[in-house]
């Protein structure tokens, strides 16, 4: 069974994540070991996502031995290559195709259902997430009770008024940090999935806004609106795509709304400014540019007074 030895193991950087991994100190080895010690959850949900996944054909890792007791995994080790490392370094275009291809054959493989296992959106998981920006941003404005409740009141009426399918499977973290480039693999199979124990049954475009929309990077945005129709007429079928696009901006509006509360939140937990400094600026950027796409008079009434002063 494996087990934890410190002594043979380096730890990974793994960022905001609360489990910790750690790569052989043998590098013949070529192996990481994965210790989800924190959640029981987050360990069983990640097999179960790795089984579902495994059946679609896409680069995740092998698992090899699992600890239950412990709540271990030892996995196949993909490497340095991370898209946020090397996005400098190779054909940034490249890089999100192989990504967006790899997300075309899971939406067009068998949908995941709440049999097996998965969790399915709803508008609780949105209020939740939404309120982040209530609790952590909107008292640096000195925002009332009534200011946050009507914010919130805003979303709720708008979100009701989308007719949202929630049928396709999200990884959720679908972005740089959890992507690795694989260049001895062909096509799709060149991008490696990694931390995929949050997903769930949503919106078939949730991770395209987490991959084309990231707010931790900055990088040249001329592909996305080409990707965004690619990954539509290869994948969806369902909605038309002015439908499709309205749900996408608008998801993603609320997204990235959610962050700008989460890297307040972290900053307080870790008693700094990391996550502001870095990453707030370019968050209020993709902000903007998602209210200016989904064109809803209601939301952009609402956030032309909170953002007014914020410079990007």
């Amino acid at each position: 069974m494996v087990t934890l030895n410190l002594n043979e193991l380096n730890k990974i950087e793994s960022g905001a994540s609360k489990k910790k991994i750690y790569r052989f100190k043998n590098k013949n080895k070529k192996k990481v070991l994965v210790d989800f010690s924190y959640s029981l959850s987050d360990y069983l949900s990640f097999i179960n996502v790795h089984k579902y996944l495994s059946k679609t054909k896409v680069s995740i890792p092998k698992i090899f031995e699992t600890n239950d007791n412990d709540k271990l995994i030892l996995m196949e080790d993909f490497g340095n290559n991370r898209y946020d490392k090397i996005i400098n370094d190779y054909d940034i275009k490249e890089l999100l195709l192989n990504a967006i291809e790899s997300q075309i054959k899971i939406q067009n493989s068998e949908r995941p259902t709440v049999n097996e296992g998965f969790k399915e959106y709803n508008y609780s998981f949105f209020r939740e997430e939404i309120t982040e920006f209530v609790d952590y941003y909107l008292p640096l404005l000195n925002a009332t009770t009534d200011q946050k409740q009507e914010f919130l009141q805003i979303w709720t009426e708008e979100f009701g008024k989308l007719n949202f399918k929630w049928d396709s499977f999200v990884h959720k973290d679908f972005e740089f940090s959890n992507l690795m480039y694989l260049p001895h693999k062909e096509n799709l199979m060149k991008c490696g999935i990694l931390d995929f124990q949050n997903a769930f049954i949503g919106f078939s475009g949730w991770d395209i806004f987490s991959l084309l929309e990231n707010p931790r990077i900055n990088f040249d945005e001329k592909y996305n609106e080409g990707l965004i129709e690619y990954f539509y007429n290869k994948s969806v079928k369902k909605i038309s795509y002015k439908d499709f696009l309205t749900q996408y901006f608008f998801l993603n509006t609320a997204r990235q709304t959610r962050i700008i509360g989460r890297w307040i939140n972290l900053d307080k937990k870790n008693n700094n400014s990391y996550y502001q400094s870095n990453f707030h600026a370019v968050t209020i950027k993709r902000l903007k540019k998602s209210l200016f796409n989904l064109k809803n008079k209601q939301l952009n009434n609402l956030y032309e007074t909170i953002l007014e002063n914020e410079k990007f």
